[in-house]
């Protein structure tokens, strides 16, 4: 079963990253014709910097599912890594399970922040303020789609003794 999530979450990265590529060459085109079009014509458009900034809310978003599963985000690999490995795997799966906790939560939260800028729109765009709120629900259902395989990774090492889950 495992394996079967990991292949699905195998794919999912792929499209991830794809959409990463995509929305970043998107971003650097459009900076590119912001400053060219503020600094030699003197005309600013405020959809540009604004339809930048929320590509790069969604970069944000994606990469951290991404890096739950790379297991990149920022902690004290000293103190970590002075750890037996059962020790690590054990808090691992405790920490895990608390970030799965306030996701959840944060979900929540996030779904009603989306229902309440479905009535606003955005200064720059004139879109919805719920599209670029709706980069939280979606960032959060991504990580923790990625932190149930890494639950699942250190219970299955927990269960095997000597075997150490991987990043």
């Amino acid at each position: 079963m495992l394996r079967g999530y990991s292949k699905f979450l195998d794919a999912l990265e792929k499209v991830e990253k794809v959409i990463l590529a995509v929305t970043v060459g998107i971003m650097v085109i459009i900076i590119a014709y912001q400053v060219i079009m503020r600094y030699i014509f003197a005309h600013a458009n405020s959809w540009s910097e604004e339809l930048a900034r929320y590509l790069f809310i969604y970069d944000v978003m994606i990469g951290a599912a991404i890096a739950i599963r790379r297991n990149s985000h920022l902690q004290i690999d000293i103190l970590i890594n002075l750890m037996n490995p059962k020790v690590r795997t054990i808090l691992t799966i405790i920490a895990t399970l608390a970030g799965m906790v306030f996701m959840v939560f944060l979900l929540s939260y996030s779904i009603t922040l989306v229902q309440t800028g479905s009535r606003t729109m955005s200064a720059g765009l004139g879109i919805p303020m719920s599209i670029p709120y709706s980069c939280m629900p979606v960032g959060i259902v991504l990580m923790l789609l990625t932190s149930l395989e890494v639950l699942l990774k250190n219970i299955a090492a927990l269960r095997e003794p000597g075997k150490e889950v991987q990043a």
